[in-house]
């Protein structure tokens, strides 16, 4: 099961994240937003059946997102997070048929409880579901990767830009490609590399760098890992194979 974590304030989400751990519950991926904005980016984009919010942020509120997941008719449950105590929104919290209403700081025991109702809720997503969303998440990381190894990218970076946790990250790209993202990673600037190093007469130490290599010696030391010569050696092949 997915959860989304919205508040404004970053330290408010790691919170959140922190008493979530050691839940008795299947969670699978958190995902995390600090806008209503991102929030619906998100939601848009992977069905997320429970979504953990601040009532209160610039921008727009809990309630505008509630009603926003009611006009698109989403299987989703909210549970509101808050530092008041004002019951007019929770009157009108009640109307969209929201499952809690938590009053900051949160504790892990109503917290959980909270869940434990959202999750009642909720149909049983089927696993094949499931495993299509983590395939399409992989597919639009390599198509990023492919068209940002040149820059200095990291895993963390994408999970962020993915709204995924950058375990998660690890865990479905080994799954579903059969290599680590760190080796992917490697290969697609390689492969880069062979291009340059094919096609211009750039020298070693600028290929390095417009292959996201910033350190030259790092850069021949995968070069060699991966394809067992150095870039010198295989651009001398290269042009002893032109003649």
């Amino acid at each position: 099961m997915d959860i989304l974590i919205v508040d404004d304030e970053h330290r408010e989400v790691a919170i959140i994240e922190h008493l979530l751990k050691g839940a008795p519950f299947n969670i699978k991926r958190i995902y995390k937003a600090y806008s209503l904005k991102e929030t619906i980016e998100i939601l848009k984009k992977y069905p997320v059946p429970v979504v953990l919010c601040d009532i209160e942020m610039p921008g727009g509120n809990g309630l505008e997102l509630a009603e926003w997941i009611e006009d698109n008719k989403l299987e989703t449950e909210i549970i509101y997070l808050t530092g008041h105590t004002d019951f007019s929104y929770v009157r009108t919290a009640l109307r969209f048929g929201v499952v809690d209403y938590l009053v900051k700081p949160i504790e892990r025991e109503s917290l959980w409880t909270a869940l434990k109702k959202a999750f009642s809720r909720i149909p049983i997503v089927e696993e094949a579901g499931e495993e299509r969303n983590a395939a399409e998440i992989v597919k639009d990381i390599k198509k990023y990767i492919y068209e940002h190894c040149s820059e200095d990218i990291s895993r963390k970076e994408i999970a962020e830009k993915f709204f995924i946790h950058p375990d998660y990250l690890s865990h479905i790209f080994k799954e579903k490609e059969g290599v680590s993202f760190s080796l992917y990673l490697i290969k697609c600037r390689i492969e880069k590399a062979k291009k340059l190093l094919g096609s211009t007469d750039m020298s070693i130490m600028k290929v390095s760098m417009m292959s996201g290599y910033s350190n030259p010696a790092y850069f021949t030391k995968h070069f060699k890992r991966i394809t067992g010569i150095t870039p010198k050696e295989y651009r001398a092949q290269l042009e002893d194979l032109k003649g």
